[in-house]
């Protein structure tokens, strides 16, 4: 059976913009599917332990599915991921108002962020794409214009390479928070052949953030040494022994600081049953580990590629990313882009099978 995409099911319009499927092919085999709406990466094809090729990300086949499915399923989230408390904020004396989308609260960029709209795209070869979107007040809320390019590239060593960069455009404007991530919800056995539960997550974090009844971040730091989602060695998602509970995530892991200004290892995915891996490296300070239950659980059902039905749990997110709610926690360090401070980040999800050392 060929599961790639078929491009024909995504052409569009969306707002006057052209709505199209690109696939990224590798001499390696390798091959990745991307949306522009929202710079969503569909599918992801690498091979397991016996090198059978097989989808290592949810997604939907058709524009229709994908416009009526979990908005944040494969997508870039910008201009500011995560969630800003009460959606407002005070900079250097001015506050910022934004539309809430989550309660009271504005969660990845709120409903006009980069999720919900066409990024402009080019194929400069077959295995690699490159993205653009313009961030403006009258959009989103937040103070400046900036100009985003993305780019999305696959690598010898079957990586996906995401690199990001955020240009201020007018001089006159304040600085602007930024904090950009792939929201890729991963699954190493296939999409809807079972949930995440026998995966094993690694994570190099000594500190995760804490947060509210709301789950946003307050600017404190819980140290990991005897919380129940302490991460540094591999723990299986589902539980350890038959009859323990699995482990709910939704938090946002302080990575261990490291390297020389180049991405670093931050955390492996495996999966026994495939026996294929995933560890992500990154120039980012936090990762965002979400273990997807809420997923399905709405009144309308979200059908995937092939007709799966997405269900709680039947994918994993790891979203490196700036500090959430940074803009309200002084504790935090605030990315801001200006003229001449423009951002670049670089994450680098690489693909393996247990037959090879997964060295970190």
């Amino acid at each position: 059976m060929d599961l790639r995409l078929d491009p024909q099911r995504f052409f569009g319009e969306i707002g006057g913009e052209p709505v199209a499927l690109f696939r990224l092919r590798h001499a390696n085999g390798m091959e990745v599917a991307v949306c522009n709406l929202g710079a969503k990466v569909l599918q992801i094809l690498v091979p397991d332990r016996d090198g059978v090729l097989g989808d290592v990300a949810l997604g939907h086949d058709s524009l229709a599915a994908l416009q009526a499915g979990a908005p944040s399923m494969g997508a870039f989230i910008g201009r500011y991921a995560g969630r800003i408390a009460q959606a407002r904020y005070t900079l250097d004396g001015t506050t910022y108002p934004l539309d809430a989308n989550a309660g009271p609260h504005t969660l990845h960029g709120g409903p006009n962020g980069s999720r919900h709209r066409v990024f402009s795209a080019h194929q400069d070869a077959p295995d690699q794409l490159t993205l653009r979107l313009r961030f403006e007040p009258s959009n989103d809320g937040h103070p400046g214009i900036l100009d985003l390019t993305l780019t999305y590239r696959l690598t010898d060593d079957h990586a996906l390479v995401v690199e990001h960069e955020a240009v201020a455009v007018c001089n006159a404007s304040p600085p602007s928070p930024a904090s950009f991530t792939p929201h890729i919800f991963f699954n190493l056995d296939g999409p809807g052949h079972r949930p995440i539960d026998g995966h094993r997550l690694q994570v190099d974090a000594g500190e995760c953030l804490v947060t509210d009844a709301d789950n946003v971040a307050t600017g404190a730091l819980a140290p990991l040494g005897g919380h129940p989602l302490d991460l540094r060695s591999p723990r299986r998602l589902g539980g350890a022994a038959p009859g323990e509970p699995p482990l709910v995530i939704d938090h946002a892991y302080r990575l261990t600081a490291g390297g020389t200004g180049g991405e670093r290892w931050c955390a492996t995915l495996s999966s026994e049953a495939s026996g294929r891996t995933l560890q992500v490296w990154t120039t980012e300070p936090v990762l965002q580990v979400y273990t997807a239950d809420p997923l399905g659980t709405g009144a309308v059902p979200d059908i995937g590629k092939q007709g799966v039905v997405h269900r709680p749990r039947a994918g994993i997110c790891l979203e490196p990313q700036q500090y959430p709610n940074a803009m309200n926690c002084p504790a935090f360090p605030l990315n801001r882009v200006s003229i001449d401070r423009p951002f670049s980040a670089r994450t680098v999800f690489r693909f393996g099978t247990d037959r090879f050392s997964q060295g970190s």
